[in-house]
């Protein structure tokens, strides 16, 4: 699957490289939930638990992208990311109940494509040769797998009973520069609405369910959220078209 979509976004260049308004890069970051386990902080990325050098093996994301400028303010954007997520109730921050409840669960989003256009606030040419930063949105779809989870009779940890698919809306707010002629730095906060209420194991659905797991718990007013936050670094490339005349 991984190597499918590898193709998919190498296809997509070749389709657009004989002009000079095209990136492709990496994204690294942290994540962190919103759900009915663990705190509800809304930025908290990389959060752990344990020591803070192991912060990196629990809620990091990765992933490349490309984007096809149409002009100085709009562009789409690809993008495959894969991630680790998780809460805990006893985490600080989790309110009060939460922590006597005492949940607490890890997840896995593997293959996360999302397909969506950046706005940027202000003139931003790719083609120019000179300094040049901008804030920016960004919003489409994404679609993603992730393990569905169910907290056993007995058990406070969420354990893996079978491998789901949903969608997710991502609202983006970022910063970017351009400090040198063919790279572009950017940091992103991304909040991801999924169509799912059971990233956490809350809300699980399976045969037998009442006789092998404990109640669903929580509220269904609002689905599973997750963030990313972290830097974008990408590469311009592209020969811009040469018009002689006859």
């Amino acid at each position: 699957m991984i190597k499918n979509n590898f193709y998919l976004i190498v296809c997509l260049i070749s389709i657009n490289c004989f002009s000079q308004n095209n990136e492709i890069g990496l994204f690294v970051g942290g994540t962190n939930y919103i759900g009915d386990v663990g705190p509800t902080r809304y930025i908290d990325p990389g959060r752990f638990e344990g020591s803070r050098t192991k912060s990196l093996t629990n809620n990091y994301a990765f992933g490349v992208l490309y984007k096809k400028h149409f002009n100085d303010r709009i562009a789409a954007r690809i993008q495959i990311n894969f991630a680790k997520i998780g809460s805990n109730d006893n985490w600080k921050g989790s309110a009060v109940y939460r922590k006597q409840r005492g949940k607490k669960f890890s997840n896995t989003i593997s293959n996360e494509i999302g397909l969506g256009v950046d706005f940027n606030f202000f003139k931003f040419d790719i083609k120019e040769d000179i300094f040049q930063m901008t804030p920016y949105i960004h919003t489409g779809i994404v679609f993603l797998s992730y393990n569905a989870l169910h907290y056993p009779n007995g058990i406070d940890t969420a354990k893996k009973y079978d491998k789901k698919s949903t969608f997710a809306v991502p609202i983006t707010l970022g910063y970017k520069i351009k400090p040198l002629k063919s790279f572009i730095i950017a940091f992103e906060i991304s909040a991801k609405q999924t169509f799912s209420d059971n990233l956490d194991g809350s809300y699980p659905q399976f045969e037998n369910m009442n006789l092998n797991s404990q109640k669903a718990f929580g509220s269904d007013l609002s689905k599973d959220w997750y963030i990313f936050s972290g830097f974008t670094f990408t590469y311009i490339f592209g020969s811009e078209p040469c018009y002689c005349p006859n």
